[in-house]
């Protein structure tokens, strides 16, 4: 009875500790992707240079990822890696304040990102092998990072309505400097189903066997497939904010259109035991996949304002299906000791395809304005196809 009762104890501890850590690390993305492009439009700098800072992020997880989330699969417990790059993260935001130049904006951007791009492979491991160990739902703890998410952009359209951009700057130092905090109250051991002492001896896996999963063609296919998807999305980042500006749509409404989609994606992660019990991955791949062809064919065209909500709330299965048929593929198939490697691995992939595509946005967007969403659903086809052939080897 006294076992139980700790594992009762220790399952309500890792359920709220994540669910909390989830909650300040979306604060920061749920702030920083609507409107850090403001900010930096704000200093004066063009679109092709927006989308080269942009971009940036995604090139540091080409590099540093990977070597960061291997790093955090050979420490005895992934809380010391969440924990030391949040606090690292929260101290470099701060860089952004004494940056006023292209070139000192990317190289505070650049410094943020080697801390800040692992955080979320690293906490999704965490949260998918927890789950997994103490039969709870992991949909159930990340709907806090979605619900996070739209308050952030919520509240932050009000800020940026009354102080613009550097509020928002302000804002985000805020939510950095909490979840460094939150990060402390994160389990101090890791979860795993392997025997005694396994995972002692995995600390130091061969890097090897980590990126020999990307010889598996079903494996490496999944991760061009979704990484595809999810990129599709780099123009909607990068210029979504500025378009809806431009059209004359005020900042407190843009940030309620980004919150619509996160609220309905919340209800897809709540359910998402029993949506996947009943569509499986390759069900919720294709959700995802449909529903981006939708939604970006649709933005390719100026709506009025009523008619952006329920084009937004498709995001639910444009990212939450694709997300959550991502997680639960490379669960089922990455050894648990490569499981934060397996997801740095995805996030890179998935983040170099962003850079790139983050890249030609600006173009695009200097050239087609919203004409260039068009492009994005091409890109979701490509996804589509990938995927269709990569899951038949399944």
């Amino acid at each position: 009875m006294a076992a139980r009762g700790v594992v009762v104890m220790d399952r309500k501890r890792f359920t709220w500790s994540l669910s909390l850590y989830y909650t300040t690390l979306f604060l920061i993305l749920g702030l920083q992707l609507p409107y850090l492009p403001l900010w930096i439009e704000s200093r004066g700098l063009s679109a092709t240079q927006i989308s080269v800072i942009l971009a940036i992020p995604m090139a540091v997880r080409l590099g540093a990822t990977p070597a960061m989330t291997y790093l955090a699969d050979r420490l005895p417990a992934r809380r010391t890696a969440i924990a030391l790059f949040s606090l690292a993260t929260a101290v470099v935001y701060f860089g952004y304040h004494l940056a006023n130049t292209f070139w000192s904006i990317a190289l505070v951007t650049a410094l943020v990102s080697i801390f800040l791009n692992p955080l979320t492979p690293i906490t999704e491991a965490t949260a998918m092998r927890g789950a997994r160990f103490y039969a709870v739902d992991y949909g159930r703890i990340r709907l806090w990072g979605s619900l996070s998410f739209i308050a952030a952009n919520i509240v932050g359209g009000a800020i940026v309505a009354r102080a613009g951009g550097p509020g928002a700057l302000v804002a985000i130092n805020v939510a950095a400097v909490l979840t460094a905090i939150a990060a402390l109250a994160l389990p101090s051991r890791d979860h795993s189903s392997e025997p005694p002492g396994e995972r002692v001896r995995a600390t130091r896996p061969p890097i090897s066997e980590l990126y020999g999963l990307l010889r598996q063609p079903a494996f490496a296919g999944v991760l061009v497939g979704s990484g595809l998807i999810q990129a599709s999305h780099a123009f909607y980042y990068a210029f979504g904010s500025i378009s809806w500006v431009a059209e004359g749509i005020p900042a407190s409404t843009v940030g309620l259109l980004w919150a619509v989609g996160v609220l309905v994606e919340v209800g897809l992660f709540a359910a998402s035991g029993r949506v996947l019990a009943v569509l499986g991955v390759r069900g919720l791949f294709a959700l995802g996949v449909g529903a981006a062809l939708v939604r970006w064919t649709l933005m390719a065209w100026v709506w009025p304002i009523a008619a952006y909500f329920p084009i937004q709330m498709l995001h639910a299965l444009t990212f939450g299906a694709t997300h959550l048929a991502t997680m639960n593929y490379l669960t089922e198939t990455a050894p648990e000791r490569h499981s934060s490697g397996a997801q740095g691995l995805y996030f890179t992939v998935y983040g170099l395809m962003t850079g790139l595509v983050t890249l030609i946005a600006g173009p695009l967007y200097r050239s087609y304005g919203v004409g260039g969403y068009a492009a994005m659903a091409i890109m979701a086809a490509f996804g589509g196809i990938v995927l269709v052939l990569s899951l038949r080897r399944r």
